[in-house]
C-alpha cells in the first residue's frame, strides 16, 4: 500500500536493506515494515526495489528535561502518555549483491540505482 508521512525540510530518511542473495533482507522488510514482499530461497527473488515505511522510537528531548508539555513535533507523531516519538523511516529492499555485479554478473549494478532513487 501506499504510505504518506511528514518530510523534515523536505528530506526523508531512507535506508536500505542490502546484502547478498537470500539471506533474508525481504523477510527483515516485511518485519519491520508489515510489507508483503515475495520472500523465496534463491536469489533474485527481489528484481524491484520493495519500499515501506517503519518507524524509529526516541524519547522527546524535552521529556528527559522535566517540559514533556513543550514536546510538539514537527516531524512523525507523539505518543502523549509517555513522550515517545515515532519517527517515520523509508526502508528499501533492494536486490542482492553477487560478485563480479561491477562487471555485470547478476543484476550489475541496478541495485545502485535503486538506492539512489
Amino acid at each position: 500500500g501506499t504510505h504518506s508521512f511528514a518530510t523534515m525540510s523536505g528530506h526523508t530518511l531512507v535506508i536500505g536493506c542490502v546484502g547478498k542473495p537470500s539471506v533474508g533482507k525481504s523477510t527483515f522488510f516485511n518485519a519491520v515494515t508489515e510489507g508483503k514482499a515475495k520472500v523465496g530461497n534463491f536469489p533474485f527473488t527481489t528484481i524491484e526495489p520493495n519500499t515501506g515505511v517503519t518507524y524509529f522510537r526516541a524519547e522527546c528531548a524535552s521529556v528527559s528535561r522535566g517540559k514533556a508539555d513543550v514536546c510538539v513535533p514537527r516531524y512523525g507523531r507523539l505518543r502523549e502518555e509517555d513522550g515517545v516519538r515515532f519517527i517515520p523511516v523509508q526502508l528499501l529492499d533492494v536486490a542482492g549483491l553477487v560478485p563480479g555485479a561491477s562487471e555485470g554478473a547478476g543484476l550489475g549494478n541496478k541495485f545502485l540505482n535503486d538506492l539512489c532513487g
